[in-house]
């Protein structure tokens, strides 16, 4: 019987084996290859005025913070340009009818994905504030920097920050609440307002100069809530599902809410009344 001649790759296994007290040469196994991630559900679209209507305004008094309840705001230093109709209209219409400067939020989601705290940077520059709307989430934090020549008093909601801000001054404010806060100034100049909404998720965007928003890693494969805001309109919403690795588009109308009524005159006092502030 002849013998089978043996494989010197085989045979230098086996002696590398027997003097080393193991198992000899191993068969090298392929690399294992990372299953690739799936791609994340993206929202995408516009807001539309509706036709026929006009763009609304604020009032001049929404566009400033009574620091004190007997004071009333400041006037626009020299250094500033005098205050325009457009300072009072934050939502922009574009050419094609789409709005710029609108929030879009969703809710009715499972579950809210995390994300690394981000910084906001609202500048007070010819005595105006901007950007006039931000979104952000609860853990954030507001960088406030005044760019004007002229002393600044800020303050959030009813609550100033007591600090002035000098020219190249900035003030960083943690949002630890959510909810819409106004950003606004007064006693020394007003600087307009800004709106600022913090929500407990990353799924929002403000629309561009375009009117457009895009909003990354949306809940997906589930029906969603969008929600299209503004104080100035009334809110309106559509539901939408978006399914894992699609990119879907969409489009809202807002209406605007109707100008607030002027304040009535007060009545003459009688002889000796006090008739407080």
């Amino acid at each position: 019987m002849k013998s089978r001649p043996v494989n010197p790759w085989v045979a230098v296994c086996v002696g590398a084996g027997l003097l080393l007290g193991g198992s000899g040469c191993k068969k090298k196994q392929p690399e294992e290859t990372a299953a690739p991630k799936p791609k994340p559900a993206v929202l995408i679209g516009s807001v539309r005025l509706e036709p026929g209507r006009e763009l609304p305004s604020f009032t001049p008094e929404a566009m400033e913070r009574t620091v004190l309840a007997h004071t009333k705001g400041g006037t626009f230093p020299e250094v500033c340009t005098p205050p325009k109709i457009e300072d009072r209209q934050p939502v922009r219409l574009t050419a094609d009818g789409k709005l710029s400067g609108v929030m879009l939020a969703a809710s009715e989601f499972s579950k809210a994905s995390e994300a690394s705290p981000q910084v906001h940077t609202l500048t007070i520059r010819d005595c105006r504030l901007s950007p006039p709307l931000i979104t952000a989430r609860i853990g954030d934090s507001l960088h406030i920097v005044n760019e004007t020549p002229f002393p600044m008093l800020p303050g959030m909601g009813t609550e100033p920050f007591n600090e002035t801000l000098i020219q190249g001054q900035a003030r960083d404010v943690k949002l630890d609440v959510g909810g819409v806060k106004i950003v606004s100034c007064g006693f020394s100049s007003p600087c307009g307002r800004s709106d600022v909404v913090v929500l407990a998720h990353p799924y929002h965007a403000v629309t561009n100069d375009k009117g457009e928003f895009r909003i990354e890693d949306f809940p997906a494969d589930q029906t969603v809530r969008i929600n299209a805001w503004h104080p100035l309109f009334f809110e309106t919403f559509l539901n939408v599902r978006v399914e894992r690795g699609e990119e879907k588009r969409v489009e809202l109308v807002l209406t605007p809410k109707p100008p607030p009524e002027p304040p009535k005159p007060r009545p003459k006092p009688a002889p000796g009344e006090v008739v407080p502030d």
